[in-house]
């Protein structure tokens, strides 16, 4: 969800100051996780810190990155990811050691027995066989206590799915907006159905994403009337892909932090792969009138492209077999761009024209057009957020990150489309888009374009919809699902702060309370060893 930095070296430089409000006494109680992100293209180890709970059931912990002295986050990566260990499975601990060395001198000594571990691994591990998966995994789980002293059980190293990573992401988002606080309501009040609980709680966030490949959409089912439809339009299979029920909260019986979240990944509607979709479409228009011809003395064939800029240009070599010789022919295509931005999106709306011959084409339910034609967005009570390509597409170069309003991102887009390309490139080699490169000053007007597409044709968002904003940060803090996933695996740990509170209860004045207290405590305890 955000783009990876270089660690800068001040990150070496640790401050334990958790805020300004927290007593000095209670400094020595911080508690500490550490969690690496196992990504495709690298790994990267994040520190995370929290004071004592506050005992009110109402809260979750109050956990946060842990910051160095300059207030800025503690964290480091490396590259490659650790499914480069596929090759030799036994050299997984040696890879990700830097980490946890960075991870142990980075926590006080005294507080590392008590630190959980996380390795969480995603994309770049899931493409793997899954006996090569538990073979690097394995030796994690192995070795890895032989050298550090952190709590680390066996499934506490794990390659989670693409719908765990999104429901993470969404804990995240709606963890930093303050919606799981419900001592403190920070956001509009509504009713949520759960079964038959009825529930007056803040609102929370649904979340949009696109990255270069795939799309995910997350949101709460909010009314037993919104579930119905789902279970109606869905067979139970599909549904139990769709659809998760978790609770947040350390009593599994209270209904305050239950959630029902809706959370979906369309594969291949990413705006890269989405790019080389469009342009094999469009350069296959072009085959049965140019290939068979091979008096062409060129054979370079141009074609316009409404997608990009004007008078920019890209070229594919490729070869056809010819039906007029035994041979193939290599032939040049050129897409020239025109610069139209209402062409180029009437172009892209075909792509996802659930008549059209794309969803024609998708041989099951869980072809991800046929997912998203059947998607039914609560844009009517929902405000969203849209993270990563909506972020760049609307910022790098339009500066309209926030609030997101059509009819203003389509004209500053269209703008754009417009705009010779010999212009654009004057106005980047003279700095004038310091958040943009290269790859994305040429596929702007297409990404532009794209969004807008899978936003209003696809996600069906109506043009007057003003609840949409693109982010990058939320109140300030990044947004990595790995703080999600921290507060799902550690959702009863704020049971211990209601043991401490007990233990100190009289127990010939209420000891029935104390022992009641106490005997959850250690059930919650025994469900968080068995299922985290």
């Amino acid at each position: 969800m955000r783009r990876w930095q270089t660690p800068n070296k001040t990150n070496i430089l640790i401050s334990h100051h958790f805020d300004d409000k927290l007593d000095l006494d209670l400094r020595h109680e911080l508690q500490y996780a550490v969690m690496i992100d196992a990504g495709s293209s690298g790994s990267r180890v994040h520190i995370y810190v929290w004071p004592p709970h506050s005992g009110d059931t109402r809260q979750l912990l109050q956990i946060r990155m842990l910051h160095n002295q300059l207030g800025k986050d503690v964290f480091t990566n490396i590259s490659p990811g650790l499914s480069s260990c596929a090759s030799d499975p036994s050299k997984a601990d040696q890879y990700i050691e830097p980490l946890l060395r960075f991870a142990a001198k980075n926590i006080p000594k005294e507080k590392h027995r008590s630190t959980p571990l996380f390795i969480l691994a995603t994309a770049g591990m899931r493409l793997l066989p899954p006996q090569t998966q538990n073979a690097i995994l394995d030796d994690l789980r192995t070795d890895i206590p032989k050298n550090f002293s952190f709590l680390f059980p066996s499934n506490h190293a794990e390659v989670i799915t693409g719908k765990e990573e999104g429901i993470y992401s969404w804990i995240a988002i709606n963890y930093l907006m303050g919606r799981f606080d419900h001592s403190i309501e920070t956001g509009p009040i509504t009713t949520i159905e759960f079964n038959q609980h009825r529930i007056r709680r803040a609102q929370t966030i649904s979340m949009l994403e696109m990255g270069g490949a795939s799309v995910q959409i997350a949101f709460e089912i909010t009314s037993n009337t919104q579930f119905q439809s789902l279970q109606n339009k869905h067979s139970s299979q599909e549904l139990n892909a769709l659809v998760s029920e978790f609770n947040l909260g350390c009593d599994e019986h209270d209904s305050d932090h239950n959630y029902r979240l809706y959370v979906t990944t369309y594969l291949g509607l990413g705006a890269n792969f989405a790019r080389n979709t469009y342009v094999n479409a469009l350069i296959s228009s072009t085959i049965n009138t140019n290939t068979d011809n091979t008096s062409l003395a060129s054979k370079e064939i141009q074609i316009y492209d409404p997608c990009l800029c004007i008078d920019s240009s890209e070229r594919f070599n490729i070869s056809r077999r010819s039906k007029n010789t035994n041979g193939s022919t290599a032939f040049i295509h050129v897409l020239k761009g025109s610069g139209d931005f209402k062409a180029c999106a009437q172009k892209l709306k075909q792509m996802l024209d659930p008549s059209g011959e794309s969803v024609r084409q998708c041989s099951n339910s869980s072809c991800p057009l046929r997912q998203l034609a059947q998607t039914d967005a609560p844009f009517d009570n929902s405000e969203f957020y849209g993270f990563s390509e909506f972020w760049y597409s609307m910022e790098d170069l339009l500066r309209m990150g926030g609030p997101y309003r059509n009819t203003k991102f389509r004209d500053s887009s269209s703008k754009y489309c417009s705009t010779s390309w010999s212009v654009t490139l004057d106005r980047f080699q003279r700095k004038l888009y310091p958040l943009a490169d290269n790859n994305r000053l040429f596929y702007q007007c297409f990404k532009s374009a794209w969004i807008s597409t899978v936003l209003h044709d696809g996600f069906k968002m109506p043009s007057t919809y003003t609840k949409f904003k693109s982010a990058s940060t939320v109140n300030q803090q990044q947004v990595q699902w790995t703080l999600g996933a921290l507060l799902y695996r550690t959702r009863f740990f704020p049971l211990r702060a209601i043991e401490q509170q007990y233990s100190g209860v009289s127990h010939s004045t209420n000891n029935t309370s104390y022992y009641l207290n106490y005997a959850m405590f250690i059930a919650c305890m025994m469900n968080y060893l068995a299922f985290v």
